[in-house]
């Protein structure tokens, strides 16, 4: 029987979860999905008495499901643990919510972001209030919500706060038109440390505005792959055609970072072009690596459901173009836009 189609009895989740000495089946994984008041209220008691580890483990195999079952839905459970005690547990349960929409789960978030004790926690909050920037540009959420939010990460931004939480808070701002978010984007790529250039990048990426085009291009061929990591997917997400040909060169040039090799096949693809098609074509028919073509065919999915290949022959400027902001965590490949990069020094107090 096919286990996505499985009817799983909440109790038999509850009794496996109990079981510490035998490893969660996966198969029953889904029973997490769309809780209830009454499925939390059972399932709490027996989830204080589980080692951090296993909770731990079980979040994250609920996060890689997300991946491969567009169905399910734990949102439910990740509201019930964001204040558990473990601040492992707390940063998991966090993940679990990047596709929530729901507005009132906004102000235990700002009460996370501005107390919590734990330094991962106040960032992965951070990065998911970006969540709720770009639903308020998108007039998805009330007006006086999304400048709650955005009020309170340019406020964190400022602030004293550690600098994982403020380059957090920075790159979630990168959706938000607010005027005084150009400064600080700018302030950062110029600061010289390569957290605070990589956030910078990160956050013009998401900015719909191409006034960043020049300082994303003067970072494609960067010698820190951090930061040309960030520069591909920038030029992607704003998909400027006039990175096309550095992008292309960069793939002639047989780039070595795997990462960085498949993030300018997806930039690629999001520029377009027929001489991306071409180059796709032609990478496809020479790679031997299973991963690398099942990407480029991905690749060339896009580019003809965009509908840019071929859009240079069309006679119309990028100005006119709709921009689309997409939220997909497979665009990403995950490679996690909110991977944090432990460092000692901040060179970054005074922003």
């Amino acid at each position: 029987m096919d286990e996505n189609l499985e009817t799983i009895n909440f109790s038999q989740v509850l009794s496996a979860l109990a079981d510490v000495n035998t490893p969660f089946p996966p198969r029953l994984l889904r029973g997490f999905s769309d809780l209830t008041h009454r499925n939390i209220k059972d399932l709490l008691p027996v989830w204080e008495t589980l080692p951090e580890a296993r909770k731990v483990g079980i979040l994250e195999d609920l996060d890689d499901l997300i991946e491969k079952d567009t169905l399910v839905c734990f949102d439910e459970l990740a509201k019930s643990l964001i204040t558990d005690q473990s601040p492992k547990v707390r940063v998991a349960s966090l993940n679990l919510l990047w596709e929530c929409e729901e507005p009132r789960i906004v102000p235990l978030l700002i009460d996370l972001l501005d107390h919590d004790s734990d330094e991962a926690v106040r960032a992965a909050t951070a990065s998911l209030l970006g969540r709720f920037v770009l639903l308020g540009e998108l007039d998805a959420i009330s007006e006086k919500l999304r400048d709650d939010v955005v009020n309170r990460l340019i406020a964190v931004s400022r602030s004293k706060e550690l600098p994982r939480v403020k380059q957090r808070a920075l790159e979630s701002l990168g959706y938000s038109s607010h005027p005084d978010v150009t400064e600080l984007i700018r302030k950062a790529y110029e600061s010289n440390d390569i957290l605070w250039v990589t956030s910078a990048l990160c956050a013009m990426g998401r900015s719909a505005d191409e006034q960043w085009a020049s300082s994303i291009q003067e970072s494609l061929n960067s010698q820190d792959s951090e930061i040309q990591f960030e520069a591909v997917r920038a030029a992607g997400e704003l998909e400027l055609v006039s990175s096309r040909e550095t992008l292309l060169d960069l793939l002639d040039e047989e780039i070595e970072d795997t990462e960085i090799k498949l993030a300018v096949i997806w930039a690629l693809s999001q520029i377009g072009g027929d001489e991306v098609k071409e180059k796709f074509e032609e990478l496809l028919a020479s790679s031997v690596d299973d991963d690398e073509i099942e990407w480029i065919e991905k690749a060339l999915e896009n580019l003809e459901l965009s509908g840019t290949a071929g859009m240079e022959m069309l006679d119309f400027s990028a100005d006119d173009e709709d921009e689309d902001l997409d939220f997909d965590e497979d665009v990403d490949m995950n490679l996690d836009e909110n991977q944090d990069v432990d460092f000692e020094e901040d060179q970054y107090d005074d922003q």
